[in-house]
C-alpha cells in the first residue's frame, strides 16, 4: 500500500525542508516557461499545432504547401497567394477533444504519494485561425494571417499522485504574419511574409510542506512575451495539373518575463523562507523553425492526390535557462529534445461540381526522447485520419468541415526530480486520442 508523503520522517531537520521547498519553487518557475518552446500534448507532436483551416483538417493537411485552394496557404506557403483570384477573407474554427490518462505510482524518498492517477489530463480548445487576401497589382499580391502555431492544455486533478510534478499547463501562441506574393515568371511563383507573435502561459503545481507540519501550498506561474521571424515561400507549376511547394518558417526567439505566486503558506513561513515568496523571473526561449515540401497532382477532373513532408527543427530546445531577479541561482533544465518529421498523403473527389471531399492519413514524430518525457508533455508519435467536405455555395462563398482522429502511441514515463535532499519519480505510462473538428467560411468581395 502507497504510504502517504505527509510523513515528518522524511525531512528531520527544517532545513532540510526549507532546502526541499526552495528547490521545488525552482522547479516549478522553470516549468511554466517550459510550457512555450514545449507543448502540445493532444494536437500534433511537441507543442506544435496544424489547426490552421477546416479543409487541411480534413485532409490530414497532405499537400497544403502545394495546393493553394484556400487561405490558409498565406500562413503554410505565402507563394500560393498567386493561385487565388480576387480579394478574401477566411475564417476557420477548430475545436480539439484531447483524451490523456496516466497510470502509474508516485513517491518522492521512496514513500509513496497517495491521490489518484490525475482524470483525463486532456483540455478542450477551441483554436481559431482568420486570413485575409488582397491583390496589389497583375503580378502581386498581399496576405494577411492570425494564427495559433503553438499551444497546450492540460490539466490533472489537484489532489494527483503526480500533483508535485505538474497541474495545470497551458499556452497559447499567437501569430500575426502579413505577407506579400510575387508572380517571378509563368509557372513560378515566390512568397514572403513576417512573423510578430506573442505568447502566455499559466502554470499551476502543488508544493509539499509537510515537513514543516503544513498542507500542500500552492504555486500559480505566469509568463509572456513577444517573438520575430520570417516565413518564405515558393509553388512552381510543373504542369497544368500538377505543382510543387517548398516553404520556410524560421525561428522565433522569445523573452518571457513571469512571476511565481506562491499561496497557502502563513505569513510567517514566507518572512522566514525567501522561497516561499512570490518572484519575478525570465527565461529566453526558441520557437524552432520549420521547412516543408509538399506536391498536388491532378489525375483528372474528379481526382487529385497529394502529400506534405515537414521537418521541425526541435533540436534548438536542448536546455531550459530561467534567471531570477531576486539572486537565486539559475534553474537549468536539459531537455535535449530531437528533429521531427510529418509525412501526409491525401487525396480529393469531385462527385459534382462545387462539391469537393476531401481524405487524408498522416505520422506525426514525437520530438521528446523517451528519457526526456515528463508529465506536463507525456508526448508520443500519432497517426491522424482525416475527412472533409467542401462546398462552393455561392459565386463568391465557401464553406469547409473537417474531422481528423489522431491515435496517440502508448508512452511510458519515468520523470526524476530533485525536491531538496530528496529524490521524487513519477512512474507509469500514458494512452489517449484526440478528435478535431473544423469548419470554415470564405468570402470573396
Amino acid at each position: 500500500m502507497a504510504t502517504d508523503f505527509r510523513n515528518p520522517i522524511v525531512f528531520r531537520e527544517e532545513r532540510s525542508m526549507s532546502e526541499c521547498v526552495k528547490h521545488s519553487a525552482i522547479v516549478a518557475a522553470g516549468a511554466v516557461f517550459a510550457l512555450l518552446p514545449l507543448s502540445g500534448g493532444a494536437h500534433a507532436a511537441g507543442f506544435q499545432l496544424r489547426e490552421m483551416s477546416a479543409e487541411g483538417v480534413g485532409s490530414a493537411f497532405s499537400g497544403s504547401t502545394a495546393k493553394a485552394t484556400d487561405l490558409s496557404t498565406i500562413y503554410s506557403n505565402p507563394a500560393g497567394m498567386m493561385r487565388i483570384p480576387g480579394a478574401r477573407a477566411q475564417v476557420d474554427l477548430n475545436y480539439v477533444v484531447p483524451t490523456i490518462r496516466f497510470s502509474g505510482e508516485a513517491d518522492i524518498a521512496g514513500f509513496g504519494l497517495s491521490g489518484g492517477n490525475g482524470g483525463d489530463a486532456g483540455e478542450n480548445k477551441l483554436v481559431p485561425a482568420f486570413y485575409g487576401l488582397f491583390d496589389l497589382t497583375p503580378t502581386v499580391k498581399a496576405g494577411i494571417s492570425l494564427t495559433v502555431p503553438f499551444g497546450l492544455a492540460t490539466a490533472y486533478d489537484e489532489d494527483w499522485k503526480g500533483r508535485y510534478f505538474a497541474i495545470e499547463s497551458e499556452i497559447e501562441n499567437i501569430v500575426l504574419t502579413p505577407s506579400i506574393a510575387w508572380q517571378a515568371t509563368e509557372k513560378l511563383s515566390l512568397g514572403a511574409g513576417i512573423q510578430i507573435g506573442h505568447a502566455d502561459a499559466t502554470l499551476s503545481s502543488a508544493i509539499n510542506l509537510s515537513g514543516l507540519g503544513l498542507a500542500d501550498a500552492a504555486s500559480e506561474l505566469t509568463g509572456d512575451g513577444y517573438g520575430y521571424g520570417y516565413t518564405l515561400g515558393m509553388l512552381y507549376e510543373v504542369s497544368p495539373t500538377t505543382r510543387v511547394g517548398l516553404s520556410y518558417r524560421s525561428k522565433a526567439d522569445y523573452t518571457l518575463e513571469g512571476t511565481a505566486k506562491i499561496t497557502g503558506v502563513p505569513d510567517a513561513y514566507t518572512a522566514a523562507i525567501p522561497a516561499l515568496r512570490s518572484s519575478d523571473a525570465e527565461a529566453e526561449v526558441t520557437m524552432p523553425d520549420v521547412l516543408s515540401i509538399g506536391a498536388y497532382h491532378e489525375i483528372n477532373p474528379q481526382w487529385a492526390v497529394m502529400g506534405d513532408v515537414s521537418w521541425t527543427n526541435w533540436s534548438t530546445f536542448d536546455e531550459l535557462r530561467v534567471k531570477f531577479d531576486d539572486g537565486r541561482p539559475d534553474d537549468v533544465t536539459d531537455e535535449n529534445w530531437e528533429d521531427s518529421w510529418f509525412v501526409a498523403l491525401g487525396a480529393d473527389y469531385k462527385p459534382r461540381d462545387k462539391h469537393t471531399i476531401h481524405f487524408g492519413v498522416a505520422y506525426d514524430q514525437s520530438p521528446v526522447p523517451d528519457d526526456h518525457r515528463t508529465a506536463r508533455i507525456p508526448d508520443a508519435d500519432r497517426y491522424w485520419a482525416s475527412l472533409g467536405y467542401s462546398y462552393e455555395f455561392g459565386p463568391d462563398r465557401t464553406i469547409n468541415v473537417g474531422y481528423t482522429h489522431i491515435f496517440f502511441n502508448e508512452a511510458d514515463l519515468e520523470e526524476t526530480k530533485s525536491f531538496g535532499t530528496a529524490t521524487g519519480t513519477l512512474k507509469g505510462s500514458y494512452e489517449g486520442h484526440a478528435d478535431i473538428l473544423s469548419a470554415s467560411l470564405t468570402y470573396r468581395f
